[in-house]
């Protein structure tokens, strides 16, 4: 059960920072945008 666990966060892990990575970038451009 814990291996399974680790394993799923472990794949789990790069698409969160993936899309973390997209908002922080369309953030930094709206921001730009608006000043």
């Amino acid at each position: 059960m814990k291996a399974s666990a680790v394993s799923t966060i472990t794949k789990s892990l790069p698409i969160a920072l993936s899309v973390l990575v997209n908002y922080s970038l369309l953030a930094t451009l709206g921001y730009i945008n608006l000043f």
